[in-house]
């Protein structure tokens, strides 16, 4: 597989079907994941605060995962995502839970915002970056929309992490690797064929992330772990992945050092 100019735009195709989103409602969307959300979003709200009357913006909201917990904290949310097919399913799900006042949906592509320059307080981007060829557009805009005072919230995968070096070795000495693996100044991108097209996902280095959102004007108010690994998502044993989460969740409430774990939780901050 070669990537070319087109082949950069293929993933917009691919995450406007409702199959892969599906296939991470699965994955994710899992009683076993809801401590950590549930951590990791009590967390989120001592950052942004108490509610008020503006809107947490939860950019590429997909199906609604992350909207609901905040909304759950008493937030109101924009939900924003250019599948029109996931907003929909993030409308059931907002509908379904109670929230479907409290939760707007609306269509945008994070490389091209139409939201005012300095309108957002608050806001939420939640594996959503990795996934996003054009990366550098995609900071820009989210720096571009947040306004003085205001906070943003990101989870990447950190492709320094154990979980990621441990599995990129045991892919090259076994030669299991499926994907096209290319190495870019933002991490390492992972090209894959699914059933529904290319899908393109990136572990992030992390320091240069924070450093392109410092470039526009963002400062870093903290980085942290997230899930320490998502090796869960390969385990059939149940009693194993609940050790897994467990793990989990007692690094991201103790030990929080971002550096080893996959899940990285940047916190940045525009000057008031």
């Amino acid at each position: 597989m070669t990537i070319t100019v087109e082949t950069r735009q293929e993933p917009r195709k691919t995450l406007q079907d409702m199959e892969v989103h599906a296939a991470w409602t699965r994955q994710f969307r899992t009683s076993e994941n809801d401590a950590f959300y549930n951590l990791a979003f009590d967390h989120i709200a001592t950052l942004f605060g108490a509610p008020d009357a503006e809107a947490v913006l939860d950019a590429g909201c997909g199906s609604a995962i992350k909207s609901l917990h905040l909304a759950r904290r008493g937030y109101r949310v924009l939900g924003l995502d250019f599948s029109a097919v996931i907003l929909e399913e993030g409308r059931r799900a907002a509908e379904a839970a109670g929230f479907g006042k409290q939760i707007t949906f609306a269509q945008g592509d994070l490389t091209a915002l139409t939201l005012p320059s300095a309108s957002v307080k608050r806001a939420v981007c939640w594996g959503v970056l990795m996934h996003i060829p054009d990366i550098e557009k995609a900071v820009a805009e989210l720096a571009r929309v947040i306004a003085p005072g205001g906070r943003l919230v990101i989870s990447e995968g950190n492709y320094r992490s154990l979980q990621a070096r441990a599995l990129r070795t045991l892919k090259r000495l076994l030669r299991r690797e499926r994907a096209e693996v290319i190495r870019t100044p933002a991490g390492i991108e992972f090209w894959e064929e699914t059933s529904t097209g290319r899908l393109m996902t990136r572990q992030a280095d992390i320091p240069w992330l924070i450093a392109q959102f410092e470039r526009h004007g963002l400062r870093l108010v903290e980085r942290r772990a997230g899930q320490f690994s998502e090796i869960y998502m390969v385990l059939s044993s149940r009693p194993l992945r609940k050790l897994v989460h467990a793990f989990n969740n007692f690094w991201f409430r103790y030990i929080r050092w971002a550096g080893p774990a996959f899940g990285n939780m940047i916190t940045l901050e525009r000057a008031g």
